[in-house]
């Protein structure tokens, strides 16, 4: 069984797109988007614990990505928002904590060009029950590979010791 620690991090398509929203938001069509084709990626946190796999990745599979974290972020009733400056893109989102008023602050910054690499670091403040705060970071750096590999279908991420799990497969959704 894959550890939940691999789940952590987020895939490329993830990574990318992250929030939408207002009508001063970025529109869908100018958030960033991973090229087609399989991607290296490595996720450090702030202990240096470094998760590495390749993800493949497809226009459709990064649509239903998309999807799936927008309605998550409409459940958590999240306030998002998304800039772009000069060196990239600025996002944050301050969600709910299940039933409780407790919140999650988290703040990424997305630097690259998606077609040949990127970076996303990723700064997250969780308020505890107690009222204490609990901070995590996450350096995520990817690195396209080219075409994804024969009988690695699109949403299909491999780890090293070559585990892998599929995006459809956990979702339940269905690919194209």
């Amino acid at each position: 069984m894959i550890s939940s620690r691999y789940f952590a991090p987020l895939s490329a398509a993830a990574a990318a797109l992250l929030l939408s929203a207002c009508a001063s938001t970025p529109s869908a069509e100018d958030l960033p988007r991973p090229k087609s084709g399989q991607w290296q990626l490595s996720s450090t946190d702030q202990t240096g614990e470094t998760v590495s796999f390749r993800d493949c990745m497809d226009k459709d599979t990064f649509y239903k990505t998309r999807q799936l974290q927008q309605a998550h972020r409409d459940v958590q009733q999240c306030i998002t928002k998304a800039d772009k400056n000069n060196s990239g893109w600025l996002f944050s989102a301050n969600c709910k904590v299940g039933q409780t008023e407790q919140r999650i602050q988290t703040d990424r910054t997305i630097t690259g060009d998606f077609e040949k690499s990127f970076h996303v670091l990723s700064v997250t403040n969780q308020q505890m029950p107690d009222g204490s705060v609990v901070k995590t970071t996450r350096n995520i750096k990817g690195e396209y590979l080219g075409a994804c590999p024969a009988g690695i279908t699109p949403g299909t991420r491999v780890f090293e010791g070559g585990q892998s799990i599929n995006f459809y497969d956990i979702t339940g959704i269905a690919p194209k």
